[in-house]
């Protein structure tokens, strides 16, 4: 059962101000000059969360640990130029090749641990933070619940929480949900107009895609399924899924939820015309799913499918099928392999390069670095 979000949890102004007022005590570095610590104590700002509370922080947050599963608050950092504000990290993203490839400033950030692992609640103490952002994932009341007590934890150590809401986790997934983040970050840093100039990039980047598809008609919308490494489809309540059908215009034809496990057996039945592969727990290449390579299932006994009978399936990297940054590469991608009449002119191996260094400033050979680290392998069987 997929919980409500946005929900706030009850707390009075008042009382969100004083746990601020605590917060900022706690997180001044103790060799900072009492002057300047003053006016940014003084100097407030206050930003709504997707759980629609009030967080006070100080004028300037100079510390931030990120703890995230999408990557939109650290990747926003480094395009803002701020990314050595980053002192802390989740343990995933700090395992994570691709970003830490993007982001250079995540190889000094420490280890505080996630929500699903344990949080290692000294240690984040002890990088004093100005802010924790933290990306809840919120498929259930268990979930959370789990979240909201990581935050009571927090903000009892005196730190301001920030909390963003997983897209998938919406009543009605939109890429909106996913700006939000970036703007939040720009709200929180003085990077306003950047966030606005980001958001505007990405979404025309989508417009490529969106343009080329919003005439399909019913009859000729292609019937896809979403793989998503290792044994899970993707159904109707994700992103993922709102991505397919209200930005490619194609059907998903997984059914109802989110993550589905999903057997050989299942997939065969589903025959979809086009077969997405979703670099969740690593990337498959489609060369090893005609080849019949074994990566939690045994694509050998899949070879009878339409989508690989056909050669239409298409890999998308580990951050490239996420409500992210990386988004419209990844849709341009899937889209050029569901409707290929209709991308045929698009060179996108030279729109992806093109990407990385319009948006994240690098050069051809740090492009091509970025663009491999997508490939990322995770716990893909042998």
């Amino acid at each position: 059962m997929t919980t409500p979000t946005r929900r706030p949890r009850a707390r009075t102004l008042a009382a969100g101000l004083a746990v601020a007022v605590a917060a900022l005590a706690a997180c001044t570095p103790a060799t900072e000059d009492p002057e300047v610590a003053a006016e940014r104590i003084t100097d407030e700002r206050v930003v709504v969360d997707h759980w629609d509370r009030e967080v006070t922080l100080p004028g300037t947050v100079e510390r931030a640990v990120v703890m995230e599963w999408e990557g939109l608050v650290a990747k926003s950092m480094q395009i803002f130029g701020i990314a050595d504000r980053i002192v802390g990290v989740d343990s995933a993203t700090k395992q994570q090749s691709f970003r830490s490839t993007v982001i250079a400033p995540l190889a000094d950030a420490v280890d505080v641990g996630s929500a699903w692992s344990g949080v290692n609640y000294e240690q984040l103490a002890a990088l004093q933070p100005d802010v924790v952002f933290l990306e809840a994932w919120v498929a259930s009341e268990e979930n959370r619940q789990m979240h909201a007590h990581e935050v009571d934890t927090i903000e009892a150590l005196g730190i301001p929480v920030i909390v963003f809401v997983s897209p998938s986790n919406f009543e009605e997934p939109d890429i909106v949900t996913a700006w939000e983040h970036i703007e939040v970050v720009g709200q929180v840093f003085d990077k306003e107009p950047e966030a606005q100039a980001l958001v505007a990039n990405l979404e025309e980047h989508l417009d490529v895609v969106r343009d080329r598809t919003r005439d399909i008609p019913e009859s000729e919308r292609a019937d896809v399924v979403m793989f998503a490494t290792v044994d899970n489809v993707m159904g109707e309540r994700s992103i993922q899924s709102y991505f397919l059908t209200e930005i490619l215009n194609a059907n998903n034809i997984a059914g109802p939820g989110t993550f589905i496990t999903v057997s050989e057996e299942q997939l065969l039945s589903m025959d979809p015309d086009v077969l997405v592969v979703l670099g969740h727990d690593g990337y498959l290449d489609p060369e090893l799913v005609y080849a019949g390579q074994r990566a939690g299932l045994n694509w050998a006994n899949l070879q009878s499918m339409r989508a690989i009978e056909e050669r239409r399936v298409v890999s998308v990297g580990y951050d490239e099928w996420r409500a992210t940054v990386e988004t419209p590469v990844g849709l341009l991608k899937m889209a050029s392999v569901i409707y290929p009449d209709r991308f045929d002119d698009i060179d996108v191996d030279a729109v992806e390069q093109e990407f990385y260094r319009e948006v994240y400033g690098l050069d051809d050979d740090a492009a091509a670095t970025a663009i491999d680290a997508q490939r990322y392998l995770g716990e893909l069987d042998d």
